[in-house]
C-alpha cells in the first residue's frame, strides 16, 4: 500500500511553483497525494516569513498536520524554515532551509524517528547559481506558473527576503524555454513568469553565459519559442516588477505585445518620499507616477496594482494622508495592503517611532476601502466591452459558473462558459458591483 503526502503553500507564486515540483517528485516516489486536511502519511508545509502573518499561519499549518494525524512525519521548509528554523524545530519532525528542499525526496529517504527534530538548513550567502526545479504540471490550476529567477540583492530596510532566498539568480534562457514548452506541450494556455525580483533578470549571467541577457529579451524569447511550438496564442504574465527595472525597451514590449497580458504589479510602498528614503527603496513618489502614467496612457486597458505598507516606522498621519492621496490620484486597478512586521534582523526593526497595532489596523482598514474603490472605478470603465480571457477551473461559489480571467486581471463570473475551461475566449462585461465582475461568452 502506497504512501500519502499532503502539501500546503503559504505566500507567493514562488512558493506555489516549488510546492508543485515537491509534489511531482513525490508522486514519482510512488506517493498518493491528498488534501491536506486528510490523513496522511507525511506533511509538507511550505512555510512564509515576509510578515508576522506569514509566520503565524505557518505554525497553525504545521500544528494542524500534526493533529489530524501524531503519528505522520511533519516538513517545515520555505522562508519561515530558513530563517527560523529552531522555533518550527519545536512543532516538526524535519526543517528543511530553501536550498534543500529541492532533496525532499533524499532526506526523507534517510529519515529517522528522533526525540528532536532533524534541522537542515544551510546559509544562502554562498549560493551564486540558479537550482532548476523542473515541473510537467500545475495540478490544480488552469495557469502555469515558471520560476525564471531567484533572490534579491536590494537591500529594502524592512525587507527579510535577501535572508530567506539568498543574492539574485537567475535561470539560463534554455532551461527557461524549455519548461515553457514542456508546458505548452501540455496544454497550458497562460504562463506566469515568477520570481523575487524579475526585472534583474539575467544581470548574473554575463559571465556565465558571455553575452548579456535582459528580461525583455527572455520575453521576446519565449514569444517566439510558444509560438513555434504550436501555440500562437499563449499568455504571458509578469508577477511582479520594481519600478526601477522598466527599460524603454521592456515598457515597449509590454505596452506593444497583445500576447503579453495587460496587467503589471508594480510595488509602491508608500506615497511619501521620506518614508520611501527610510525604506531604502529607489525611486520617488514623482518617479513612480510618471511611469505609471506612461505605461497606462501607451496601452489604456493594462490593470496596474501596487503593494502598500502601512505602519512603517516614523509613518505619521502627514505621511499617511500623503500616501492616501497619492494612490486616490493614480490610474491603478487595485492595491495590495498590508501592515508593516518588524523582521528580526532588518534594519527598520531598530528603528525609532515603531507605529502601534491599532494605528496600524485603522490605517490599512481605510486604505483597503480605498483598495476597492480603486478596483471598482477601474472595472467599471469596461462595462458593456469585450474582453480577452481565460477560463478558469474555479466557480463563482454564489453562482457556480466559471470564472474567467481577462488579460487585465480582471475575475470575470461567466455565462455560457460550461465547457469552455483552459479556453481563450471573449468576455462581455454586463455587471459591475464593488464585489464582482458579472459577464458572458460572445462568439
Amino acid at each position: 500500500m502506497s504512501q500519502k503526502a499532503a502539501l500546503f503553500t503559504l505566500g507567493c507564486k514562488l512558493n506555489q511553483y516549488e510546492t508543485m515540483f515537491l509534489q511531482e517528485q513525490l508522486e514519482k516516489c510512488g506517493y498518493d497525494i491528498v488534501p491536506f486536511e486528510s490523513m496522511a502519511d507525511v506533511y509538507v508545509v511550505n512555510t512564509c516569513t515576509v510578515t508576522n502573518k506569514g509566520d503565524y499561519h505557518s505554525r497553525m499549518k504545521i500544528r494542524q498536520a500534526r493533529h489530524t494525524n501524531p503519528d505522520a512525519l511533519i516538513v517545515a521548509t520555505g522562508c519561515s524554515a530558513q530563517v527560523n528554523p529552531h522555533k518550527l524545530a519545536g512543532i516538526s519532525d524535519l526543517v528543511l532551509g530553501n536550498a534543500e528542499k529541492g532533496d525532499l525526496i533524499h532526506y526523507l529517504a534517510s529519515w529517522k524517528k528522533r526525540d528532536c527534530a532533524d534541522i537542515r538548513v544551510s546559509g544562502l550567502d554562498r549560493q551564486s547559481r540558479f537550482q532548476p526545479y523542473f515541473i510537467s504540471r500545475f495540478s490544480g490550476y488552469t495557469r502555469a506558473f515558471l520560476k525564471i529567477q531567484e533572490g534579491c540583492d536590494q537591500r529594502c530596510s524592512y525587507c527579510i527576503v535577501p535572508a530567506a532566498r539568498g543574492r539574485n539568480r537567475s535561470a539560463i534562457p534554455e532551461d527557461i524555454l524549455s519548461q515553457a514548452r514542456q508546458l505548452v506541450e501540455n496544454g497550458y494556455q497562460e504562463l506566469v513568469l515568477t520570481g523575487i525580483h524579475l526585472g534583474t533578470y539575467g544581470q548574473d549571467l554575463a559571465r556565465e553565459l558571455e553575452r548579456k541577457i535582459t528580461l525583455c529579451e527572455l520575453l521576446e524569447a519565449l514569444l517566439a519559442c510558444t509560438a513555434r511550438s504550436g501555440n500562437g496564442s499563449l499568455r504571458l504574465r509578469l508577477s511582479s516588477i520594481e519600478p526601477t527595472e522598466f527599460t524603454e525597451e521592456l515598457k515597449l514590449l509590454l505596452t506593444t505585445s497583445a500576447r503579453i497580458c495587460a496587467h503589471l504589479h508594480v510595488p509602491l510602498q508608500s506615497g511619501d518620499d521620506s518614508i520611501l528614503k527610510a525604506m531604502h527603496r529607489p525611486y520617488t513618489s514623482a518617479f513612480y507616477k510618471e511611469l505609471i502614467e506612461e505605461l497606462v496612457s501607451k496601452r489604456p486597458e493594462m490593470a496596474i496594482g501596487a503593494d502598500i505598507m502601512v505602519g512603517f516606522p516614523g509613518e505619521t498621519e502627514e505621511s499617511f494622508q500623503r500616501t492616501v492621496q497619492f494612490v486616490e490620484a493614480l490610474p491603478l486597478a487595485y492595491l495590495h495592503v498590508f501592515k508593516y512586521s518588524p523582521r528580526p534582523g532588518t534594519e527598520a526593526a531598530s528603528l525609532s517611532h515603531q507605529i502601534d497595532g491599532q494605528t496600524k489596523k485603522e490605517r490599512c482598514t481605510l486604505l483597503r476601502q480605498v483598495s476597492r474603490s480603486t478596483s471598482y472605478r477601474f472595472r467599471r470603465r469596461f462595462l458593456h466591452t469585450c474582453l480577452p480571457a481565460l477560463v478558469l477551473e474555479q466557480k463563482d461559489r454564489q453562482t457556480g459558473r466559471h470564472i474567467a480571467l481577462s488579460g487585465n486581471y480582471i475575475k470575470v463570473v461567466t455565462e455560457g462558459a460550461k465547457d469552455l475551461v483552459n479556453q481563450q475566449v471573449s468576455v462581455e462585461i454586463t455587471d459591475v458591483s464593488e464585489g464582482s465582475t458579472m459577464g458572458k461568452v460572445v462568439p
